[in-house]
């Protein structure tokens, strides 16, 4: 039996991605940041949400693919063993996916495969791969404490 997963589009740099709804804690308005004393590289800086202090990362900074240059939102992605804040251009909406509509030809990096609708593309996010690529390239917890 195939599964229907609920995902939540955004865009970066125009590009529709999607996120498994299951790794976002919660969506937030875009914020003044703190700066981090770390040149680690893709970690735009730090947020202090409701008692909570957070790295805040630009995936394409960390993949090497540009950089989110006017956030209007931020994603807190919810890993098993961090959270971390993701700035986005835009927040799409919600759609569903079936597993059959996946197309893995395309995957790599931390995008899990890509699937079409309405003439677009949808590049699918790995949470697993996404919370390693942000983890080769920074410790989040020692920026956090060094703050």
């Amino acid at each position: 039996m195939d599964t229907t997963q609920m995902w939540v589009v955004v865009q970066l740099n125009a590009q529709p991605v999607a996120f498994p709804a299951t790794l976002i804690k919660e969506v937030v308005p875009w914020q003044p940041l703190n700066p981090v004393p770390s040149k680690a590289l893709g970690v735009m800086g730090l947020i202090n949400l409701r008692g909570e202090t957070l790295a805040v990362m630009d995936v394409l900074t960390m993949s090497g693919l540009g950089c989110i240059a006017q956030p209007s939102f931020m994603l807190v992605l919810d890993f098993p063993d961090s959270r971390v804040g993701l700035a986005v251009d835009r927040i799409e909406g919600v759609q569903y996916f079936t597993e059959e509509q996946i197309d893995i030809d395309m995957a790599g990096g931390y995008i899990q495969g890509t699937t079409s609708r309405d003439d677009r593309l949808y590049q699918l996010i790995s949470p697993s791969a996404l919370e390693q690529l942000m983890a080769r390239f920074t410790d989040v917890s020692a920026i956090i404490e060094s703050s």
